[in-house]
């Protein structure tokens, strides 16, 4: 039997998806963007957590608490690691040490959890922080790429993402950890996580229902949020950008201009959905776990599954590929050794997180092919535009004629 916590868990990861997916069809699917890059504007949002927050964590204790930079040359945890640095070399390169990070995170999160006004700020700098790096990263990319054709520009954003996440983060250790694993602030006051625990059954972290909490607020009010863009003049604009952008720019609309705005609010939503991922599924951030694969092709799956240009289609696509992914990951590998021990093969671990991988990225594969073939509207067609009833409009030609003559 599944235990609660898991559920909990696996439920708040399904919530990302969702925000992830719901971002990506106000890109793709209403304004005709093919984002392949979905994977840096999440990731993007856990650096704020773990790359950017602890630093302005630390800089804030050590403003209330002068000797908090002293204790970490002469306490035996950071001392061999950190040494006669200075402050500044402390902040920007020696807190995404391994032999630093792993103790220093929890000793700032009991700091931050004991001032309710510390943690609030906190978690007000990693949102704002996750939000204006997701804009900019879509604002960078929009100026070098919205004027390309729809071919070229999701093949430009998809080697941005990669440059990025896969070259650049992954690679350089001081910013977020890079290879290593970087442990992100949790930044909720300790008395409301005493006060949940005492309510909660047994073995769920208050942690985790917190930010399953926080996950179900963000997923519903982006939802409103791309539901009113789509029911809105601004749906109608973006859905013909996308079936016929020449059209539209005949009657005088900025197509470069709308798509950097979809990219930067887009951008954004995304980043959100990276926080939340760090901040209730996942507190350990890896720059080589944010693939191409989970965070790019796995939502496409979904939009196209569910119904692009429908936000209520893409939840439910969401939903069947999320728990289908589940499913396989449960019963591949018992199935697959079953079959090998068959013929005399040996199974190891390894052999069957490459069936685990190999196998998902079939399902994501054929997902696609097979939706594209048979049912390229989805599950969930999408919605035809609303306009004015005949009668309404007959009404105002009467009144524009009267009023012209």
């Amino acid at each position: 039997m599944v235990e609660l916590p898991i559920i909990l868990m696996e439920l708040a990861n399904m919530l990302v998806f969702i925000i992830v997916v719901l971002a990506l069809n106000l890109m793709a699917g209403y304004a005709g963007i093919p984002n392949l890059g979905m994977a840096l504007f999440v990731y993007i949002g856990a650096f704020a957590v773990a790359g950017l927050s602890v630093r302005f964590a630390i800089i804030l204790v050590n403003i209330l608490n002068p000797d908090f930079i002293e204790m970490m040359r002469v306490t035996p945890p950071y001392k061999y690691a950190v040494g006669e640095s200075s402050i500044l070399d402390i902040i920007l390169f020696k807190v995404t040490d391994p032999a630093v990070n792993r103790h220093l995170v929890p000793e700032l999160n009991s700091i931050i959890g004991d001032s309710i006004p510390l943690s609030i700020m906190i978690l007000t700098f990693i949102l704002a922080s996750a939000i204006a790096l997701g804009a900019t990263l879509g604002l960078i990319v929009s100026f070098t790429a919205v004027r390309l054709r729809e071919d070229y520009l999701a093949i430009v954003l998809l080697a941005f993402s990669e440059m990025l996440v896969q070259v650049f983060f992954a690679q350089v250790d001081w910013v977020a950890g890079g290879r290593y694993n970087t442990w992100a602030l949790t930044p909720w006051p300790q008395k409301l996580s005493q006060s949940l625990g005492n309510l909660l059954p047994s073995g769920v972290k208050p942690e985790l229902f917190i930010g399953l909490i926080v996950a179900i607020i963000l997923a519903i009010t982006t939802l409103i949020y791309t539901e009113r863009i789509a029911n809105s003049p601004m749906g109608r604009v973006l859905r013909a950008m996308r079936d016929d952008d020449l059209a539209l720019t005949s009657y005088g609309r900025d197509i470069a201009k709308i798509r950097l705005k979809v990219m930067m609010v887009g951008s954004s939503i995304a980043a959100l959905a990276g926080v939340v991922y760090v901040l209730s599924v996942q507190p350990v951030v890896k720059a080589t776990d944010y693939t191409r694969v989970t965070w790019t092709f796995i939502p496409w799956a979904m939009m196209i599954l569910g119904g692009i240009a429908n936000n209520w289609g893409v939840i439910i696509g969401a939903v069947i590929v999320y728990i289908g992914r589940k499913l396989i990951e449960i019963l591949a590998p018992p199935a697959f050794t079953t079959i090998l021990s068959l013929i005399g093969v040996e199974v190891t671990g390894a052999t069957i997180d490459i069936v685990k991988a190999v196998t998902v990225n079939i399902l994501v594969g054929v997902i696609i092919i097979l939706v594209l073939y048979l049912k390229p509207e989805g599950i969930v067609p999408e919605k035809p535009s609303k306009t004015l009833p005949r009668k309404t409009l007959n009404s105002l030609i009467e009144k524009f004629r009267g009023s012209s003559s």
